[in-house]
């Protein structure tokens, strides 16, 4: 498992988000043929010492 540090930005109506790289979408199977994000789920699970953890839905 990799660390980075990506920046959470605004989404309004008391919402944040965080960018995944296209590349992991794509590993995800979330990227079509043509490039485009399609839609999907990903399942955001938070440990009791607050660790959160992002993982595609199969």
């Amino acid at each position: 498992m990799s660390r980075e540090i990506r920046k959470v930005r605004d989404l309004g109506n008391g919402s944040g988000g965080v960018t995944i790289p296209k590349d992991t979408l794509r590993d995800w199977g979330l990227v079509d043929d043509d490039g485009r994000v399609g839609d999907g789920h990903v399942a955001v699970d938070e440990t009791d010492d607050g660790a959160i953890t992002v993982e595609p839905v199969q």
